[in-house]
């Protein structure tokens, strides 16, 4: 960080609204500036009196003044201590340096105050001496000007310089805490991450650990860009196995050998590797002002196992846009350290089940095989057996026609026969054709037995290959029961870590994504008298599909709660701009709604759409039904943690909001107007003579009328947004979706209540009146929450500069 930011957070702390109040209230100087020691102003108040601005309206006084500033940089940076010094036209002026380590890295210096040891004919010399123009000017302002002696404006600056350094100091310790406490707590959220995805990490296989890995990472990085590239063993090239911030076509471009460029050389040497500037890193071609690389900096570190590197993991764009020091890389080695043990285990893990599974699949292949060639024996051995059957059954025709033909035979010859020996005869042919005839018979019957038994094994086979398919189906229901458990254990575990609706809803979108498979997937929540919808594109998907979604959320939303229709503000998240497969389908052909129901009230829905034909399974609605009930549980306990939080943010003495809750309110409303591009308007208010009442009618007085300011503002704000104390004297009004014109009317209708407000201090009257100051986001020089802060904050100032009881709007130059 160099000085310039340094100074500008600085002219951010109290410390410098407490050293402005000096200035203003104690000395009476209203010019007042911030510099570095080479010149550059971070803080220009420029408010010259009449009479010096007359003289640096001239040549020789513009020089002369020029001159005195380049010397006040000079010395405060030899001597290092708070001076008075008098100008070459007899004003008096401070200048007092800005200390960091023992070393300056600022001035802070005002000039104009005029100086009573000084005889006046001097100061109406100086019309004659510079040449100024207008004399009566000159002279009635210098009547007005303030006149302080050079011991009190020691004193007075002595007390500055204390609360720079103090201010200073308290900065630098602050900042050194926050660094280590940041260090500390990043690490601990990584090992908690990293152990509620434990069971997933043992779990998973290569390709889904690898995602998983990138998304842990970049959680504990707090980074947009991550990608981790893998080493093929035999052709030493690393691809891209998973990533985040990247689009599928530079993924599959992207190859690389070892030692090729910055991650080669990481894969190479085995070592971690920091590259404070990518665009001057001959290893790394980055063009100058890559919007890819804003930050510049880059960390890379290996997976690494003993000497065997499995691959890299790379690290870029920090959500802050801050660049990655050593802390940083220290984190990144840890937890490719504990991402290399995970993939080799899981490489190991899934190729013994690979193997395993191959094994059954050929076990089963061949039992198929077998039993499709006994089938087809046992069909052949039917169709011989019929024939035989059919052969067998025509014989005994035969045989029977022949019997038939032989007693005709027989009787004809019974009745011709004339002796008995010959009729004898004849019976017995005739017993014999009867055993012949009954011994076909019995081989007739053995034959259809047989044919019988073998019907019964083909029925058998048919039997067990039904049964082999409903095994299969099972085992395939049992997966996806699996999957679905797999889908809840990890929001039960991940979702109470998460402290925004927003964000627990989005992130369930985004879990259950790969289990639906669905091509859009959207939540409506209501919060805070607000209706909130963010819409997930899995591809590229149209206007008119997108509008299919907002219609299916209102219309539910309409339905169960008719009392509370309200205009939705919708975000939509871009689909992949490679994936425009579907960029032509007009309506989605399957759709999926479940109510976020908490005791019976809905408070909202989650909702996913497939362009494709019976897309959800039972098993798919039921779990969308649980996923929506579990999420719903979760959201209420957030918003029962933010009541009681709450509670614990309001000031004692007004119940207002106290100062800490205002800045966690301001993150959130800030967020919301950007994303869902509404305004915002932030007011400041100061109201006047405070130390006046504490100093003559004391603390309880001032208390009472705290209260009573606190109360009309409350009472004129209503619910058009929310009050908070600042501290001391000061109030801060926040107003959601309130554009720049409402807020300064609020504004001043709050001003004209407290003026118009009859008040007494021990039965006398007392004139309340009050400055405020208000700024609008979207506006030029607004792109944080702290800078529409700092603006209303200096509008506030303007206000009190110009005489108090006013309303001054911050407007860009």
């Amino acid at each position: 960080m160099n000085n310039i930011d340094i100074l500008e957070q600085f002219i951010n702390t109290r410390g410098w609204s407490m050293i402005r109040s000096v200035l203003l209230e104690r000395i009476g100087i209203t010019s007042c500036w911030i510099a570095t020691p080479e010149g550059q102003l971070v803080f220009n108040e420029e408010q010259d009196h009449l009479y010096c601005q007359a003289i640096k309206a001239t040549t020789k006084g513009k020089i002369e003044c020029s001159q005195v500033f380049k010397d006040c940089l000079q010395q405060a940076v030899e001597q290092k201590t708070p001076t008075a010094f008098s100008c070459p036209a007899g004003f008096l002026g401070f200048y007092c340096p800005i200390l960091a380590d023992d070393m300056v890295i600022g001035v802070l210096g005002g000039c104009e105050l005029i100086d009573p040891r000084v005889e006046p004919a001097h100061y109406v010399s100086l019309i004659e001496k510079f040449g100024v123009a207008d004399r009566t000017t000159f002279l009635s302002s210098f009547e007005r000007g303030h006149r302080i002696s050079v011991a009190m404006l020691e004193q007075d600056i002595e007390l500055i310089s204390l609360i720079c350094q103090l201010a200073m100091e308290t900065k630098t310790k602050h900042k050194e805490l926050v660094e280590k406490s940041q260090e500390v707590h990043t690490l601990a959220e990584f090992y908690k991450l990293f152990e509620e995805s434990r069971m997933l990490i043992l779990t998973l296989e290569p390709e889904k650990l690898y995602s998983l890995i990138v998304s842990l990472t970049a959680k504990a990085m707090n980074a947009e860009l991550v990608s981790l590239m893998i080493i093929d063993q035999l052709t030493q090239e690393m691809t891209i196995k998973a990533a985040i911030g990247m689009n599928n076509e530079v993924i599959k471009k992207t190859k690389l050998l070892v030692g090729q460029g910055v991650v080669g050389f990481v894969a190479k040497s085995g070592e971690p590797l920091l590259v404070k500037d990518v665009t001057q890193d001959s290893r790394f071609g980055v063009q100058q002002n890559s919007p890819k690389y804003y930050t510049k900096s880059l960390i890379s570190a290996p997976l690494k196992i003993g000497d065997d590197i499995l691959g890299v993991i790379n690290v870029n764009n920090k959500s802050t846009r801050q660049p990655f020091d050593e802390g940083d890389i220290k984190l990144l080695s840890i937890i490719c350290d504990h991402a290399a043990i995970a993939i080799k285990n899981s490489k190991n893990m899934f190729r013994e089940k690979n193997e395993m599974v191959l094994k059954e699949i050929e076990q089963y292949e061949e039992q198929m095989r077998k039993e499709e060639e006994e089938k087809k024996n046992l069909l052949k051995e039917r169709e011989e057996a019929e024939t035989q059957l059919k052969e067998t059954e025509e014989m005994i025709r035969i045989k029977e026609e022949l019997i038939q033909s032989k007693e005709a035979l027989l009787r004809e010859k019974q009745a011709a026969a004339a002796s008995m020996s010959e009729k004898e005869k004849l019976q017995r042919e005739l017993d014999e054709l009867e055993l012949e005839k009954e011994e076909l018979e019995k081989e007739k019957d053995g034959l259809l037995e047989e044919v019988r038994g073998k019907g019964v094994l083909i029925r058998e086979k048919e039997e067990l290959e039904k049964k082999a398919v409903e095994l299969i189906k099972e085992k395939e229901e049992l997966e996806a029961q699996t999957e679905e458990l797999g889908i809840l254990y990890s929001i039960s575990r991940e979702i109470p870590l998460m402290s925004l609706p927003q964000e627990i809803l989005f992130w369930v979108l985004e879990r259950i994504q790969q289990f639906f498979n669905y091509h859009a997937g959207s939540y409506l929540y209501f919060e805070n008298g607000r209706i909130l919808s963010q819409i997930k594109q899995a591809c590229f998907i149209n206007d008119n599909c997108l509008n299919h979604i907002k219609r299916q959320l209102e219309s539910a939303w309409a339905e169960t709660n008719p009392d509370k229709i309200k205009k939705v503000a919708y975000s939509t998240e871009d689909g992949e701009a490679g994936n425009l497969y579907w960029i032509g389908v007009e309506k989605f052909q399957s759709s999926l709604i479940a109510p976020l129901n908490y005791r019976g009230e809905i408070i909202g829905f989650l909702n996913i759409n497939s362009f494709n034909e019976n897309a959800f399974t039972p098993l798919q609605r039921r779990l969308l039904t649980i996923v929506a009930n579990q999420v719903s549980v979760t959201l209420e306990k957030v918003r029962l943690f933010a009541k009681v939080k709450e509670m614990a943010e309001r000031d004692e003495l007004t119940k207002l909001y106290n100062y800490r809750y205002l800045e966690d309110l301001m993150v959130r409303e800030f967020s919301f107007a950007a994303q869902y591009q509404k305004p915002l308007s932030f007011l400041m208010l100061d109201f006047d003579r405070l130390k006046f009442v504490n100093d003559t009618f004391g603390h309880s007085e001032g208390n009472r009328l705290i209260v009573t300011i606190a109360d009309i503002i409350k009472e004129t704000v209503g619910n058009k947004g929310t009050v908070a104390r600042f501290g001391g004297d000061e109030f801060a009004v926040v107003l959601p979706e309130t554009d720049q014109n409402t807020g300064f009317n609020l504004a001043d209708e709050i001003r004209k209540n407290i003026y118009e407000s009859p008040y007494q201090i021990n039965g006398k009257p007392h004139q309340l009146s009050s400055s405020l100051g208000t700024a609008t986001y979207p506006n030029t020089g607004i792109s944080t929450e702290k800078e529409l802060l700092a603006k209303a904050d200096k509008a506030l100032y303007d206000a009190k500069q110009q005489g108090r009881n006013k309303v001054i709007m911050y407007m860009p130059l």
